[in-house]
């Protein structure tokens, strides 16, 4: 029997931890997350922001420098082990938890934040999870309250001269799922106001950072 993909791809991210040389970035933040930040501060003072699948920490250490309280949630107990031990989130640390958890079984009350992040798991959900997903995040925010999602772009690509025939692809033992920028109204619309799309390109790869608001 064929182990499912969400088994495969958490064994995948484990070995990428251990190793220490991830394919995503692990320490600083993206920009469209620093505009968020301050972007909170300057309309709601000290917000309570949620970053699912902070990874290493490094969007939590910019809202906590930003005198946000910030919640980061992954699965990978070795990724918030690194997180705590950053010498770069000591001076925030009062300000930041971490808490392992699956990004579908949360265990918040809802409506308990300003704020949520997400940088580089939703294009990972298989698209017939999607509504639970969003849903779940949804109920988890406040009325007004801000969604920062990055995701990958269809112009994104793994290798040079890669050619997909399809808008996601297993790789390397994980889920890939690519967008088009019309995709996230689609999705997001009903529950979420899109604020801003844009998209960032590093060489082969490419994403988009959707600011949402919910409805």
């Amino acid at each position: 029997m064929s182990i499912p993909i969400y088994e495969r791809q958490k064994i995948f991210f484990r070995q990428a931890y251990e190793a220490g040389e991830t394919p995503w970035p692990r320490f600083k933040p993206t920009p469209a997350v620093m505009r968020l930040a301050r972007r909170l501060r300057r309309e709601r003072g000290r917000a309570r922001v949620l970053d699912v699948g902070c990874g290493e920490g490094r969007h939590l250490i910019c809202f906590g420098k930003e005198g946000h309280r910030a919640v980061g949630v992954d699965y990978e107990s070795l990724a918030l082990g690194k997180a705590c031990a950053r010498q770069d989130a000591l001076a925030v640390r009062p300000r930041l938890t971490f808490v392992l958890a699956d990004a579908f079984r949360l265990p918040f009350r809802q409506e308990s934040f300003d704020a949520l992040v997400d940088c580089g798991c939703f294009h990972h959900v298989k698209k017939a999870d999607w509504s639970r997903y969003r849903n779940g995040l949804a109920a988890l925010l406040k009325p007004g309250g801000y969604f920062h999602l990055t995701a990958f772009s269809t112009r994104f690509k793994h290798y040079p001269g890669e050619r997909r025939t399809r808008n996601w692809v297993v790789h390397r033992n994980h889920y890939d799922h690519f967008f088009r920028k019309s995709d996230f109204t689609r999705v997001f619309g009903k529950t979420f106001e899109i604020l801003k799309i844009e998209e960032e390109r590093q060489g082969l790869h490419a994403f988009w950072h959707v600011l949402m608001k919910k409805r």
